[in-house]
């Protein structure tokens, strides 16, 4: 029976898993060794893990394991490079897809990896963070090379789907793209707002819409800027665009015209 082991922090922005060695991976000889981040699979972990699930074999090689190690570096990927990966598929939980497929064409067979990014996540890391249900209902999307046969993927693609997660395939400039909008933007707003209000207001009197706007501020700082440096040019014409439906709103407001209108198109989209 094949294992899956997930290291605590393996959404984080740059992330491994190795799927479905036929055989030993050379140079790897403990679990430690994929301990490529300060929150990754440790030991201490590892035995916190080992005690939760109550798994037996917890070795690397052969077809027994699947293994994940959050990589906060993209640099750290080279380690990767040095080992006999043959026979071996990969796949990542990235947020940021092209500096990824970029190093992903550097392995032997490039056509072996397959980018990937779960559109779930929590603030919290570890794992007194972790949810069973977290992945219900999200998107995990996929960014294959052009013309790529995911077909050797469909094995994880089906662990995927018992997750709750749905598929989505896209390429990786397009996934970058839309998710500077749909997730990078919203940590960089919800700090920005933090910050506003920490200068001019006793936070200790907000309620739940305070709660809300604030809680990705309290996300992990080295994970966004390592998200703001690898996707910048799509982060930045995201802030750009909100600025100006920012500066619109100020306009309305100031003026006192067609409020309800202007307020009304956005419960449209939320909803």
């Amino acid at each position: 029976m094949r294992r899956l082991i997930v290291g605590a922090t393996w959404l984080s922005p740059i992330a491994l898993i190795i799927l479905w060695p036929h055989a030993p991976l050379a140079g790897l000889t403990n679990l430690r060794e994929l301990d490529l981040t300060r929150n990754g699979l440790t030991d201490a972990g590892m035995e916190h893990l080992k005690a939760l699930t109550n798994l037996q074999v917890l070795r690397l090689g052969s077809d027994e394991l699947i293994s994940s190690a959050g990589l906060r570096k993209l640099q750290a990927l080279t380690r990767l490079e040095r080992l006999n990966l043959a026979g071996t598929l990969i796949t990542d939980v990235a947020s940021v897809k092209r500096p990824i497929l970029g190093w992903a064409q550097r392995l032997p067979n490039p056509s072996h990896f397959l980018g990937g990014h779960p559109v779930a996540g929590k603030t919290q890391s570890g794992l007194g963070g972790s949810d069973p249900a977290i992945f219900d209902g999200e998107p995990w999307i996929f960014t294959p090379a052009e013309g790529q046969d995911v077909r050797p993927f469909d094995t994880w693609f089906e662990i995927v789907r018992a997750t709750g997660a749905s598929l989505r395939f896209m390429r990786a400039d397009v996934h970058d793209q839309q998710i500077a909008f749909l997730s990078h933007l919203a940590f960089v707003v919800s700090s920005a707002f933090a910050e506003t209000v920490q200068r001019r207001a006793d936070t200790t009197l907000g309620g739940p819409g305070y709660r809300g706007m604030v809680r990705l501020a309290g996300g992990d700082p080295a994970m966004y800027e390592a998200i703001a440096g690898e996707n910048r040019d799509a982060l930045v014409d995201a802030i750009d665009q909100f600025d100006g439906v920012l500066h619109r709103y100020r306009q309305r407001i100031g003026g006192g015209t067609k409020l309800k209108e202007l307020f009304g198109g956005a419960v449209h989209v939320a909803h």
